[in-house]
């Protein structure tokens, strides 16, 4: 009857459809914003890799819905909550636009170097050619779920080839006890494993690939790398960074990859946190969590990473200590400081000059999605273009939140990337120095 819909009902309804062929002239706001994850099957395995170094022995815990802490944590109330999966590519031969998971870009050869001390024997699989990181469009992962009772070792056998894991004597599935499904993404699965060496908890991956899908190569190692793989290592090359999930192993086989991940306990996602807290973070809470989401994000720049996905269901919490960890290195690509002309990730957190322009700069669209994190943390709604208008005009604010964490969201969303806060001064506002 003509009734005008309300943001928030704007992203329940539209949040998670996969659009095709948007103009790239159309205005940002959460009706255009529309993609969703289009599961892959994945396939068989055969080949070899190695990881980092192990870690020593830690306790495995059970993982815990909650503890007590959330009895301490304000719940505001909300009706309603946000859907960000979703994932937009650009076809690099046409104009700007935002396409389904299922479908592929043409791809510009190149060899692409990085640095890495730690690895050690890469994948015996070499690709025919050596491909752009930023020509292809890679995994979004949905936020974890679990499986119903008695679904758990049969199922992630299922995705691989039995015979072929009992032909290959070193094949990485020996080394660990797969459990639960934990998730589930465009291209793969997450399950809970433990190391038979010493009984420490991690979560292991298995990615699909495609059919051109980017490698990289790292020094020492004699094969090129998968890009996921590779900007995971890098996240963490250096002094630990504990915001930034630490990959323990690795092997590639010729249709998926395997990844080996530390899995901290207890811990959910951002996004399941965030739901059982009324769908509204405190101004306390949500500034802990944004300055451990902005380290890693600069972390991960600093290291030559532009991870563009960053997003709650990307970002793990420890439920007793609220820590945070950067997760999924699926939608990413080596940072470089000429712009990018196509787009992997969340629809939700594209920065508008890429739908102006049909192009961005990663450290500038890293703001923006720190900015839209945010703005989702303490509204419950993703930003249209008449927050942005107001956040252009210097006059958006949030009811009951601080003077200084407006100023700092609107800092972050200005449609004109040169007049948004610079990535590594984001720590230094006046935002976090304050007391609440």
């Amino acid at each position: 009857m003509g009734q005008r819909l309300s943001r928030r009902e704007k992203v329940e309804e539209g949040g998670d459809e996969c659009v095709h062929e948007v103009n790239p002239r159309t205005s940002v706001t959460s009706t255009k914003h529309k993609a969703k994850i289009r599961p892959r099957p994945d396939e068989t395995p055969a080949g070899t890799g190695e990881g980092r170094q192990e870690k020593g022995r830690e306790k495995t815990k059970k993982n815990r819905r909650f503890p007590s802490l959330l009895c301490c944590l304000s719940h505001p109330k909300s009706t309603g909550a946000q859907d960000e999966q979703g994932e937009v590519d650009q076809d690099a031969d046409s104009g700007p636009s935002i396409r389904c998971s299922d479908d592929q870009t043409s791809l510009q050869d190149i060899i692409c170097t990085v640095e890495d001390n730690d690895h050690q024997e890469a994948s015996s699989s070499r690709p025919e050619d050596y491909i752009s990181a930023e020509d292809q469009l890679m995994e979004d992962q949905d936020s974890p779920v679990t499986l119903s009772e008695g679904e758990s070792v049969s199922q992630l056998l299922r995705e691989l080839d039995c015979n072929e894991i009992t032909r290959i004597q070193d094949h990485i599935c020996w080394k660990y006890d797969i459990g639960k499904k934990m998730g589930e993404g465009g291209f793969g699965s997450v399950f809970e494993g433990t190391r038979y060496k010493d009984g420490l908890s991690v979560a292991v991956k298995l990615a699909a690939k495609t059919e051109n899908m980017p490698y990289i190569s790292l020094p020492d190692h004699p094969s090129p790398v998968p890009l996921e793989v590779a900007l995971t290592i890098m996240a963490n090359q250096g002094p630990s960074c504990s915001q930034i999930i630490e990959l323990l192993d690795w092997q590639d086989h010729p249709d998926q990859y395997i990844m080996v991940l530390e899995r901290p306990s207890p811990c959910v996602d951002m996004q399941i946190f965030w739901e059982y807290n009324g769908h509204l973070f405190s101004e306390e809470l949500a500034r802990h969590f944004m300055w451990q989401a902005i380290d890693a994000a600069v972390v991960c720049c600093s290291r030559g990473v532009f991870h563009r996905d960053i997003k709650m269901p990307n970002l793990l919490v420890n439920t007793e200590t609220l820590e945070v960890k950067l997760i999924d290195f699926g939608c990413g690509d080596l940072l470089k400081s000429s712009s990018y002309k196509t787009y992997s990730g969340t629809a939700m957190y594209c920065p508008p000059e890429y739908f102006e322009k049909g192009e961005y700069h990663g450290k500038e669209a890293t703001v923006w999605s720190l900015g839209v994190l945010l703005f989702a943390m303490i509204t419950s709604l993703f930003p249209d273009s008449s927050d942005i208008s107001l956040m252009d005009a210097d006059v958006w604010f949030q009811p009951g939140f601080s003077d200084e964490c407006c100023r700092f969201i609107r800092g972050c969303l200005k449609s004109n990337p040169e007049q948004r806060l610079l990535l590594e001064e984001m720590l230094f506002h006046d935002w976090f120095e304050v007391p609440l």
